[in-house]
């Protein structure tokens, strides 16, 4: 499958999203991936009319070739892939770190579009207070009531604990046919992993989707 480039867009930090012209006829699901030498989870909404995929600059020589890609390359793509999609049949609680937002984005804003009636829980943490994408999430918050978001920035209020997930997520009412999605560089994924595992979450309620930054 070809990919043309129809924008590139400079989000927070050292991050870009390649906005492509939407091939006909192509189907996915709001967590999939592409494989485009490389694989990138796509950050757009099936109910949107762009595919877009969302990276962080890094020093391998793929991450250098996307520095000097312009509006109009093609790029050779593998068609959607990925198990980790989002189930709207429960109550969700995401849990993305950095650049690990780019999978919820694209199941937060098909929720927003499709008017799921589907609670919503974001716990989005990042080194700092340049967040991706939070203009939108926070303009999506005041379009979906269901979403709640909580910003987390590490270098100020510490890393995520067992006890600050349990006073965010109103444990454990709120955790009852919950599932979790986790998503961010693999360290923090494991971390996030743990945590819910020492609460007594059931491993077959916590989806996992693992981020290498090279």
């Amino acid at each position: 499958m070809q990919l043309e480039i129809k924008a590139i867009k400079k989000e927070a930090g050292g991050v870009f999203s390649l906005l492509f012209s939407k091939p006909e006829n192509f189907i996915f699901y709001p967590g999939q991936y592409l494989d485009i030498g490389r694989i990138l989870s796509i950050s757009s909404s099936p109910t949107e009319d762009f595919v877009m995929l969302t990276y962080k600059t890094g020093i391998s020589s793929f991450k250098k070739m996307l520095e000097k890609v312009k509006i109009g390359d093609l790029f050779s793509s593998s068609h959607p892939a990925g198990t980790v999609v989002m189930d709207n049949s429960s109550p969700i609680v995401m849990i993305a770190g950095g650049i690990g937002i780019t999978p919820h984005r694209s199941m937060i804003k098909w929720a927003v579009d499709s008017k799921a009636d589907l609670p919503i829980t974001l716990i989005y943490s990042n080194s700092d207070e340049d967040f991706i994408f939070k203009e939108e999430l926070d303009e999506w918050v005041k379009q979906y009531p269901k979403l709640k978001i909580h910003y987390m920035v590490t270098s100020k209020d510490g890393h995520l604990t067992k006890e600050k997930l349990r006073s965010i997520i109103n444990f454990p009412l709120s955790i009852i046919n919950s599932i979790f999605y986790l998503a961010g560089p693999p360290s923090l994924v494991d971390d996030f992993e743990n945590i819910l595992l020492s609460l007594g979450i059931d491993e077959t309620s916590i989806r996992t989707d693992r981020f290498d930054g090279l």
